[in-house]
């Protein structure tokens, strides 16, 4: 039972005929080929993890799996000060929006392609990355991707993440190494690109290499520039953010260098850029 004590204004927009059982399952519910979004399922979730889940939304679009009780209601607002979510009765779902101006959003989309297969990269993570949280999906089974990030968000320079620990995860366990859009037991290169706030990325295909092995002699380098540790956007010292990993470590956690790392920092002169996050991205 879900009992929502503040007021929560929501927008029942196009309700889905999709059938839920027919979805792809993703980390928070399914996959919706039809609209290519992913779909909470509310039924299930807490009191505190619905709130979570709006309010982190930032005012983008929430698509939910709701009860049966209110998929009777087609469009219109409606004021929620007392709503229980009671158990689902029907395998529809529905979209739910948060009230939200979409000028005050930026689309990010685009498809992920494997250098040697030439096929689309599935299931993969797609990351945006700010300093003060990440926003994150994941490519559906033709490897297209589609992020609503919140334009104040958006500075000068950002950070998109292509991120396959779990791809590669899986090719490592298999001892023969037959995974899809996978040759001669090639593993994916985690990749990050630059954008500025005037580009556009809408429907462009990225070229994911394969791993690279690098050979070279090692040297210590004198002078180097300063690390800098940041938790849910604030900077903190080395020590306060390895005690608050050790000791919570379901954080989301995160390290770059080189330009990713001046453009999240937004600082010049900049080795590695640590970045450890509290809160769950949706």
């Amino acid at each position: 039972m879900v009992v929502l004590k503040k007021p929560m204004k929501l927008n029942i927009h196009k309700p889905c005929t999709e059938n839920w059982d027919h979805m792809q399952s993703s980390l928070h519910g399914k996959f919706c080929d039809i609209c290519s979004k992913h779909v909470v399922d509310f039924t299930e979730k807490t009191e505190q993890e619905v709130q979570d889940i709006f309010n982190q939304a930032n005012g983008k679009e929430v698509c939910g799996k709701l009860p049966v009780s209110f998929s009777k209601i087609a469009t219109g607002v409606i004021l929620i000060t007392n709503l229980t979510f009671s158990q689902a009765q029907t395998t529809a779902h529905t979209f739910v929006t948060t009230e939200q101006n979409t000028s005050n959003l930026t689309m990010l989309s685009g498809k992920l392609i494997f250098k040697n297969s030439k096929k689309e990269i599935p299931n993969a993570e797609v990351i945006f990355i700010h300093k003060t949280q990440y926003i994150k999906t994941f490519t559906d089974e033709n490897g297209y991707f589609s992020l609503e990030i919140p334009s104040d968000l958006i500075s000068k320079r950002n950070v998109l993440s292509f991120n396959f620990d779990t791809l590669n995860e899986k090719i490592r366990s298999n001892p023969e190494r037959k995974v899809p859009n996978v040759i001669d037991a090639d593993l994916y290169e985690n990749q990050s690109i630059l954008f500025t706030k005037n580009e556009t990325i809408n429907d462009k295909v990225f070229i994911i290499e394969p791993v690279q092995h690098y050979l070279g002699g090692i040297s210590i380098m004198q002078d180097q520039p300063p690390d800098y540790y940041f938790f849910d956007g604030k900077s903190i010292s080395e020590k306060k953010f390895e005690r608050l990993q050790n000791e919570n470590p379901d954080y989301q956690f995160f390290i770059f260098g080189g330009k990713e790392a001046q453009a999240i920092a937004g600082k010049s002169y900049i080795r590695t850029l640590r970045l450890l996050y509290s809160k769950r991205s949706l």
